[in-house]
């Protein structure tokens, strides 16, 4: 889906982009393109931002990602934005027109100020409906999964991969080298809560271990399921829809897992 939306996301940018291209353009011209780009950007919020608040009310996502992350998104602008204005004004003190190099640059700091406005859109609105579609279609796998153990296992837990795939946006020769990010779910069974203790191995297709985890001891409540996450993970700064249980070099075909388990209140 990320391939579909991304570019999508990126035509307000490149209308006003186009119409920029034209330094002969009358600026009623430019008014229009400039309409025309914050007319498709507005419509591209709201369709996203609607999808986004249903994801909040059915599935709990935050609206938004991490603090910690649209701080890194705002360093990459802010370093894009400054290394540009930095060449501009390199430009100007070697010319000898310095204001006037700097007023011809105006354009360019439109472009890139429209680039950040984009990036940042993308970023806070546009990708992550991507990724919540990817792990709400992994949630109903897991329930999926979990009804049919509740009547085939006498087990107060259950676990299921649901997902194992590489998570990449560019083109597929360059996600060769991407690792495997892999999701286990985890139910509990009973009518009250436990406190659990988890080893799990992660296996190929050929039946070799390629990663093993353990856990310290995890509460999860009756009639509960949840995502088995590593505790490095959850407290990563990522948002729910970016955590998983661990990377692998290959797809992972199926797990094995042990337990220990006992009454929250015992």
């Amino acid at each position: 889906m990320a391939f579909l939306i991304i570019p999508i996301a990126t035509i307000p940018f490149l209308i006003y982009v186009f119409a920029l291209m034209d330094q002969h353009r009358h600026y009623r011209v430019l008014l229009r393109y400039a309409l025309l780009s914050a007319g498709t950007w507005a419509a591209i919020f709201a369709v996203t931002l609607i999808v986004n608040l249903h994801y909040l009310e059915k599935y709990s996502f935050p609206l938004f990602p991490t603090g910690s992350e649209i701080k890194i998104m705002l360093l990459v602008c802010g370093l894009l934005f400054g290394i540009v204005f930095l060449v501009v004004v390199l430009m100007g003190l070697f010319s000898k027109k310095f204001i006037k190099t700097i007023v011809q640059s105006s354009p360019l700091f439109i472009v890139m100020s429209l680039l950040c406005l984009s990036i940042l859109m993308i970023f806070v609105f546009v990708l992550p409906v991507s990724e919540k579609a990817t792990y709400a279609s992994a949630m109903k796998r897991a329930d999926r999964s979990f009804d049919e153990m509740e009547g085939k296992i006498d087990q107060p837990i259950g676990m299921t991969l649901v997902f194992s795939d590489q998570i990449c946006y560019g083109r597929s020769s360059s996600c060769r080298s991407t690792d495997y990010s892999n999701l286990v779910f985890m139910k509990n069974f009973e009518d009250r809560d436990l406190l659990v203790q988890v080893q799990m191995a992660f296996y190929d297709s050929s039946g070799n271990v390629m990663e093993t985890i353990e856990t310290g001891t995890i509460r999860i409540g009756a009639n509960e399921a949840i995502p088995f996450l590593p505790e490095s993970e959850i407290k990563s700064g990522k948002s729910p829809w970016n955590r998983f249980t661990l990377d692998t070099d290959s797809r992972t075909a199926d797990i094995q897992y042990r337990y220990r388990y006992k009454g929250a209140d015992e």
